[in-house]
């Protein structure tokens, strides 16, 4: 009587957890993940969409989708845009040797919209190799002329200015030709200004004017 007990109990435990593995199987199958491959820092929330980086993003995206609109053969293989597209950095319209967090940033963003849309577009800012340090990490980006190559083959500049007002930002953006200067598309967003947008124009600051020579980071002629 004790064995036949106790071969019930065996039996019921392995149902129970042949039942746990099943469920778990078709959690799985189903598309659900597990809790554990959900960090709570990834996932994403209704708030996360109303955030002034969220609108911001968007906006940006906007402007890229309206620069690829306008290109007069948007083709990233043999269109207006296939001998490639550096990505300058946008400025204050009043200066155009002054930007900020804010001018980066767009420029940057538009990097990587541009280049979802499938186009050719390179980084100017690659060093020739990669700085390695102890207790800081590994840098491959650089903004020291001596440690980027001295020119880059391309057959069209993205650049744009910003105009800060009261309440918004006025940002122009102008993709032109590197061999005729002419214009081949242009866009117009205005950002709000917000705590973000103030936050990313208090470094505003002017380019170090070069003394001697001018340094080149684009072939005009093809």
């Amino acid at each position: 009587m004790s064995r036949a007990k106790s071969l019930l109990l065996f039996l019921v435990f392995s149902l129970s957890v042949f039942c746990g593995q099943a469920k778990s199987f078709q959690s799985n199958e189903s598309g659900t993940t597990p809790t554990y491959l959900e960090p709570e820092r990834f996932r994403v929330t209704v708030d996360d969409e109303k955030s002034e980086a969220y609108a911001l993003r968007h906006k940006i995206q906007s402007m890229a989708e309206d620069l690829v609109m306008t290109l007069e053969d948007p083709d990233p293989q043999n269109g207006t845009l296939a001998d490639g597209l550096v990505v300058t950095t946008f400025v204050d319209i009043n200066n155009l040797y002054r930007t900020s967090s804010f001018g980066r940033y767009v420029a940057g963003q538009l990097m990587n919209e541009l280049q979802r849309y499938s186009y050719q577009v390179i980084e100017m800012r690659k060093n020739l190799s990669v700085v390695v340090q102890e207790k800081r990490g590994e840098f491959g980006l650089s903004r020291n002329p001596e440690e980027i190559p001295s020119s880059h083959e391309a057959g069209a500049m993205l650049t744009g200015t910003y105009l800060v007002g009261e309440r918004e930002i006025i940002v122009n953006a102008s993709i032109i030709d590197n061999r005729r200067g002419e214009l081949l598309s242009s866009a117009t967003v205005i950002f709000p200004r917000n705590s973000l947008g103030n936050l990313m124009l208090q470094d505003t600051a002017a380019a170090k004017k070069q003394s001697a020579g001018v340094i080149y980071m684009k072939k005009l002629e093809m």
